[in-house]
């Protein structure tokens, strides 16, 4: 996946801890908070055990190795996102003074006959600094503490430190971003796409096909296979969508891959319960450890999901309406509010590529289908969250786009950030075009919940 590199002064995590201070003091803070989450950031180095990723407090170890993005011919993924990512920031930042707004109304005249006028500021953070290697001096005892997930131990005093996921979290965001690139495939125009994450439950369609009957599974598997959620990302080395849903469905109730089958864990693989692995109010309480340890039946720390009860408070937050609208149904069909905003900002990105003479309608990145899994960003962030792949730096068209047009992108993303706040007005018909339809996100419906998060 992605990354990216600084070119105008910007708000770092200098600014994430009291940043929560003055979020809504004052007319400098806007009614909306955006964290833009460029992907990555540090290094896949030995020993695994004091640099890698996903602490799980119940083994004391780390869970994965840390992902340090892709790599094609001299651009890395890291670098690039978090270019991209700052020139966000410091467009939207002409949203906070008059004379920026009026500048920032003739880029939205580009992409709308009518707009509407910028009159709000929207406040925007990014979720970490700029790559290791520019801050090396100072974290060279731990170059990945920065760019962690989930919440970790100072490499010196064991002391539990805030991860990413947490340090989002606490701005109380509406909207999150988080951007990537990939490789490994070369599509002859480029390709980009939405990712995502359903909610509880289809989730739970793992535990009825566990509990069900041999004719009652196939019943389950069928409807799978013709319904939204069927192109699911392959994890846990399976060889199919579908074993490949009830593994990450096992891993998203009990934190252990399955076996081939699906219908039993395989004990010798455990990714932790990584809603106890950041801190905000959905985390069981201090003596959770000692109950998963257990791992007793008719709890939520059981083993098997013949016998997992989904009780206490990430589960009741999981079978909210809030994680129905975030994760199902919504303006795309499926996919919920993360769908629409991951997909809108990614069709104002195709649009941007045409009104800025960089792409003809036949060259244009296709809009893939998104990839779906258990995503920590989607699942444990409490905001709207759009987890977006760029394109591929292995694709020649792509490549050299990231490489000499990013402000083109910069400028789809923030005018997409924008028109899912907002709205802009856009001729009928985008939508077979895979262009912007323009329509803002119902906000209202989630009332004061995005500030319960921790």
């Amino acid at each position: 996946m992605m990354n990216g590199k600084l070119t105008l002064p910007i708000i770092v995590l200098s600014l994430l801890g009291i940043a929560t201070a003055f979020l809504y003091a004052g007319s400098e803070s806007g009614p909306y908070i955006v964290v833009i989450d460029p992907g990555h950031g540090g290094r896949n180095i030995t020993p695994f055990s004091s640099y890698g990723d996903k602490f799980n407090p119940l083994t004391d170890k780390y869970g994965d190795t840390f992902k340090d993005g892709a790599y094609h011919k001299g651009l890395y993924e890291s670098e690039e996102v978090y270019d991209i990512a700052s020139r966000v920031q410091g467009l939207l930042k002409l949203t906070h003074t008059e004379a920026g707004r009026k500048k920032f109304y003739k880029i939205l005249k580009k992409y709308s006959n009518n707009p509407p006028y910028p009159n709000q500021p929207i406040k925007v953070f990014l979720s970490r600094k700029a790559n290791y290697i520019e801050h090396y001096k100072t974290i060279k005892h731990d170059i990945n503490a920065p760019y962690r997930l989930y919440d970790y131990p100072d490499i010196k005093t064991g002391e539990l430190k805030d991860g990413r996921i947490t340090r989002i979290n606490k701005l109380h965001p509406h909207l999150v971003l988080s951007v990537h690139l990939n490789a490994g495939y070369n599509p002859k125009h480029g390709r980009m796409g939405s990712v995502i994450t359903p909610s509880y439950y289809t989730f739970k369609k793992a535990i009825d096909y566990v509990r069900s009957s041999t004719a009652g599974r196939k019943k389950i598997k069928k409807r799978f296979q013709k319904g939204s959620y069927n192109n699911w990302m392959p994890s846990c080395h399976m060889g199919s969508h579908f074993e490949s849903f009830l593994c990450d469905s096992w891993i998203y109730f009990t934190g252990f891959w399955s076996n081939k089958s699906g219908t039993g864990a395989n004990t010798r693989i455990f990714r932790g319960y990584r809603y106890n692995m950041v801190s905000w109010n959905y985390k069981d309480g201090n003596k959770w450890v000692t109950k998963a340890a257990r791992h007793l039946k008719n709890t939520s720390y059981s083993v098997d999901l013949r016998h997992f009860k989904a009780k206490g408070p990430f589960w009741e937050r999981e079978k909210s309406k809030y994680e129905f609208y975030r994760r199902e149904k919504g303006l795309e069909g499926y996919g919920g509010d993360n769908l629409y905003a991951g997909n809108e900002v990614l069709r104002y990105i195709r649009k941007a590529l045409l009104v800025n003479h960089v792409d003809s309608r036949k060259t244009l990145p296709e809009l893939n289908r998104p990839y779906l899994s258990t995503w920590s960003v989607p699942t444990y962030i409490n905001a709207i969250s759009a987890y977006l792949e760029l394109g591929y730096l292995t694709s020649t068209r792509d490549h050299k786009r990231i490489r000499t047009k990013k402000w083109v992108y910069t400028e789809g993303i923030a005018v997409g950030i924008y028109s899912i706040l907002y709205s802009m007005p856009q001729p009928k018909g985008n939508r077979k075009i895979q262009m912007p339809i323009g329509k803002k996100l119902n906000l209202a419906k989630y009332g004061d919940h995005f500030l319960d998060a921790h």
